[in-house]
């Protein structure tokens, strides 16, 4: 695969590459050709709290995303294996929440916009003017930077979200529920924390994976016979090795250190998940990552698979607010699963109920998931990010920072930066 190249300085400064600026840690720069002060960093851009777009501005910026994404596919970024307007138009369709919905196009409109300024942001509807009359219906003639700017953004979004979603993914520390974990380098008070939240998560779901239904074997194995919660006895072939699975993964959270504040990289992650989906900002603030809300019981396969977004599970429409789901492969994955290992039929339900009153998976997070596993899948951005993770597995040099040289981009060193970065703070 060719990796995308660095700008020379000039082309940067006519172009304003936000991934660019970010990883060489750059002030924004002023585009030569339009004068256009891009911003250089996610949280600079959106007022995540602002009122929500009237209709008329949603209808007026649907249209205008819309042929920006037209110009902008001709010119698109040829070095990557997927399609980076596809990648924003899927994301405007899955996100899950209208607010969440508001914000990106606010996102991705002011960051096209010729006139916006981050010292001074403009009113939405004075963005809705200037780029109705610079960014054409057709793909004749679009201004250069169009393109370019689309690709850019979406980059950031696969960099800064998509890549320490997937990267950090059933990466959870799995300790002995009620015993006090030792060392490894983590610290004690998180150990505890997800200790604690296994054993709950287990005693909830009636120590079974909720997926498969089969029964923990270290609850087993401590029992007296083999029997389940209802004391009936188990065979051998339904008993495995589960884990506690985050939803939103563990270590995209706080600091070890509770009341440290956020690192730069975990504070772009959540400029992004703030702008997907705001209501569920509130739901995961510091050690709340590790509550029963965010987890559940799955085998280590079964978690694994969930993390990386092979599946996903989308609320019942017929039964709504009912904890009731159908099991989902994410498109372009069915084909290459084993059947023999596939817990569940495409479409089958699944039904969370809580045995002892504690918390259930919250939808709201299950549907940001969902969400993701969709638009990595159609967009073809999830095998790409595969593949950076299986070279980063492959090539671990240690590096902590990426390096340019000779007038490329190194994505090995990209990787590994994003993830040690989350991974020292976690």
């Amino acid at each position: 695969m060719s990796q995308p190249t660095v700008p020379s300085e000039d082309e940067r400064s006519r172009s304003g590459l936000l991934l660019q600026m970010d990883i060489e840690h750059k002030k924004p720069v002023v585009s030569s050709s339009t004068g256009h002060r891009h911003q250089g960093s996610l949280e600079t851009i959106v007022d995540f709290n602002h009122v929500p777009l009237t209709s008329s501005e949603r209808t007026r910026g649907e249209n205008i995303f819309d042929r920006i994404l037209k110009v902008s596919a001709p010119a698109a970024d040829s070095t990557l294996p997927f399609d980076t307007t596809k990648l924003l138009r899927i994301s405007l369709e899955e996100i899950p929440s209208e607010q969440g919905k508001d914000n990106f196009l606010n996102y991705v409109l002011r960051n096209h916009d010729p006139m916006e300024d981050d010292t001074e942001p403009r009113h939405f509807s004075q963005v809705l003017d200037s780029l109705e009359q610079v960014v054409p219906e057709s793909s004749s003639q679009p201004p250069e930077w169009v393109a370019s700017r689309s690709a850019e953004l979406a980059k950031l979004l696969v960099y800064f979200f998509f890549l320490p979603l997937k990267g950090q993914a059933a990466k959870t520390p799995q300790p002995t529920p009620h015993l006090t974990p030792v060392g490894d380098g983590i610290h004690t008070p998180t150990l505890n924390r997800i200790s604690k939240l296994r054993a709950t998560c287990l005693a909830r779901d009636n120590h079974r994976c909720v997926i498969s239904g089969y029964f923990d074997q270290a609850t087993a194995e401590d029992r007296e016979s083999f029997v389940d919660d209802s004391n009936r006895p188990l065979t051998d072939g339904e008993i495995l090795v589960t884990e506690v699975a985050h939803i939103i993964p563990h270590a995209l959270g706080q600091s070890m250190h509770e009341n440290a504040p956020l690192s730069s990289e975990k504070s772009k992650f959540w400029d992004v998940m703030k702008m997907f989906h705001p209501e569920m900002e509130h739901l995961l603030n510091g050690v709340e990552i590790d509550r029963p809300f965010n987890a559940m019981t799955l085998t280590a396969d079964l978690h694994r698979s969930f993390g990386n977004l092979r599946w996903y599970l989308e609320e019942d429409s017929h039964q709504p607010k009912q904890h009731t789901y159908l099991f989902k492969d994410s498109p372009g994955v069915r084909a290459r699963v084993n059947p023999m290992f596939r817990p569940r039929d495409e479409g089958e339900r699944v039904q969370f109920v809580s045995a002892n009153n504690t918390d259930l998976p919250e939808p709201g997070l299950l549907s940001l998931h969902r969400a993701c596993a969709r638009i990595l899948g159609l967009s073809g951005a999830g095998e790409y990010i595969d593949k950076l993770l299986r070279d980063d597995e492959k090539n671990r040099l240690g590096r902590c920072v990426p390096q340019l040289e000779q007038g490329q981009l190194d994505l090995a060193g990209i990787v590994s930066w994003r993830l040690a970065s989350f991974i020292k703070s976690a």
